[in-house]
């Protein structure tokens, strides 16, 4: 399986973590489960709410909702998250492992980025399934029929 995800989506995340640094950035993909990848259509950037936003993320329960309703009329379904790692590496730790078993988030895809002051650097998709990640492609497109938009956290 590949995560398919626009070149201006990725540049998107990437501008975002450049920008929360030293706070971890994070929102959601959105989109569709093919046959060989998950497509992604939208990316929602959320609110970071942890207590430590600089060590870990949470996104706003109420932006999780709102994207699990918009999706269902949408016909869509939740891909996964993305964020950042402040000035480390572009593999889930520790605490997403177990956030990710907390969660329930079998299937789902988190696309990490990692930041430094010098800006950000790249992602990398791992798929969780069986309580572990597993690294999968990312295959950047060009803009494309049913896809690519990006939607700023509400207020």
């Amino acid at each position: 399986m590949t995560l398919a995800i626009a070149a201006a989506d990725l540049q998107a995340i990437r501008a975002a973590a450049e920008a929360a640094y030293p706070d971890e950035c994070c929102g959601l993909l959105m989109g569709r489960n093919g046959p060989d990848a998950w497509m992604v259509e939208e990316l929602i950037a959320c609110a970071n709410v942890a207590i430590e936003p600089a060590r870990r993320f949470e996104v706003d329960p109420k932006a999780l909702i709102a994207a699990h309703r918009a999706a269902r009329e949408a016909g869509r379904e939740l891909i996964g998250p993305y964020h950042s790692h402040p000035d480390g590496r572009a593999r889930p730790s520790d605490h997403d492992r177990a956030r990710a078993a907390e969660a329930g988030a079998e299937g789902e895809v988190w696309l990490i980025v990692p930041a430094t002051a010098a800006g950000p650097g790249a992602p990398r998709a791992y798929l969780f399934e069986a309580g572990n990640f597993r690294e999968i492609p990312i295959a950047a497109r060009a803009r494309g029929r049913g896809g690519g938009r990006s939607r700023a956290p509400k207020k």
